[in-house]
């Protein structure tokens, strides 16, 4: 299982190097966009339990996206103190391309070109590893 984690590892470190040198942003600026994206309109309380962060990190880290035009905040009318956050156009456009363009460089560490080497079964490791996700969510752990 430590393979595991070294894959997540080398995985992250090489996102990170690709989307800092072609769009500027870090892969855990990348990965609040994703949460934001999928959760638009949440308050700051949703996207940490998201992230596994803390409301103080999340709240943190949202000044710099929002002076970079990538969200924006605002005050839910319901609740005067709940702040939501959602993406701005440009958060949108720019999570677009830099989504597609990492998919299509991990792809190639996934089905490579070179005949020599193993084709993995893509969709056959994305199933054994959504399985495995949900077999350890369902654990419970011992009193």
């Amino acid at each position: 299982m430590v393979t595991l984690h070294e894959l997540t590892s080398a995985m992250d470190t090489y996102a990170d190097a690709l989307l800092r040198r072609d769009h500027g942003l870090s892969f855990n600026e990348f990965e609040y966009l994703v949460v934001v994206a999928e959760n638009g309109g949440s308050d700051v309380t949703e996207l940490a339990r998201c992230l596994r962060l803390t409301k103080a990190a999340v709240s943190k880290r949202l000044p710099a996206l929002e002076a970079a035009g990538l969200v924006r905040r605002s005050s839910d009318p319901h609740h005067r103190r709940r702040v939501l956050v959602s993406l701005t156009e440009r958060g949108g456009q720019l999570l677009q391309v830099a989504s597609a363009q990492l998919e299509a460089e991990l792809d190639t560490v996934f089905r490579p070109a070179v005949p020599q080497q193993v084709e993995l079964d893509t969709d056959r490791l994305n199933t054994d590893l959504l399985i495995l996700c949900k077999r350890i969510q369902a654990k419970e752990l011992p009193k």
